[in-house]
């Protein structure tokens, strides 16, 4: 059943996974989002510090886009962290409303755009040192079509930082046998870190680092290849 009202987008890259996160995301969920429970069963600001002490001292002069930024909660511990050039997305306009009011409040100097990462970001090629996921690769239909815009806007050597839950094998199975018949708030795929480091290898990363997590996540960091590899679908397990 569909869920588009008359004032959704027509989406060029059109699945009901996108269709239902836009419902949840823009409709339900912008004012409560961070009290959800599942942000405590997942660790989320372990997420947010992770992230920050991965990229280091060199956040004071970098520019970074978070990808899926929901409500500005990753892009704020930046900025706290020293962050200077952020900019956020996500396919959701009214959540980025909550994220404009959380930054506003803080101080927090950030381009915010509603926009579908896996059609188009709205920069040109280059214009980015680190572009972060947290929580968001799991809902992508067309992870490589994704990755190879964030490939296409990450600067030479530029870095992609991945962040997203992880389960064991027959859990992560059985879920995402039952995404196959419904869907979840725009969930679709869960990957295992193999898995993961498959697409970002097709999309033209290098993956140099993973490791888990708390209990229920994992990190991903890959450097951008100076070569695009030919685009082939991605394999699911």
């Amino acid at each position: 059943m569909s869920l588009m009202m008359e004032d959704d987008p027509l989406f060029r890259k059109h699945d009901r996974y996108k269709e239902s996160s836009y419902h949840s995301y823009n409709y339900k969920m912008p004012k409560r989002y961070d009290s959800l429970l599942w942000m405590a069963f997942c660790q989320i600001p372990l997420w947010d510090r992770t992230i920050v002490a991965e990229i280091g001292d060199q956040v004071k002069s970098i520019a970074i886009l978070d990808v899926g930024c929901a409500t500005g909660r990753l892009l704020s511990a930046l900025a706290r962290a020293g962050a200077n050039r952020l900019c956020g997305v996500d396919l959701a306009p009214n959540i980025l409303e909550v994220a404009r009011e959380r930054l506003a409040r803080e101080f927090v100097c950030a381009e915010l755009q509603p926009t579908d990462a896996e059609d188009s970001l709205p920069w040109p090629p280059s214009s980015f040192d680190v572009v972060t996921l947290t929580g968001v690769l799991h809902h992508f239909y067309r992870p490589l079509d994704a990755l190879q815009e964030i490939h296409r806007v990450l600067r030479s050597n530029g870095r992609v930082l991945i962040l997203d839950p992880s389960f064991f094998t027959p859990l992560r199975q059985a879920l995402n046998l039952y995404l196959r018949v419904g869907s979840h708030d725009g969930d679709c795929h869960f990957y295992s870190r193999r898995t993961a480091k498959a697409l970002l290898s097709r999309a033209g990363f290098y993956c140099s680092k993973t490791k888990r997590v708390g209990f229920w996540s994992y990190l991903l960091t890959a450097e951008k290849l100076d070569t695009l590899e030919d685009s082939v679908e991605p394999f699911k397990d």
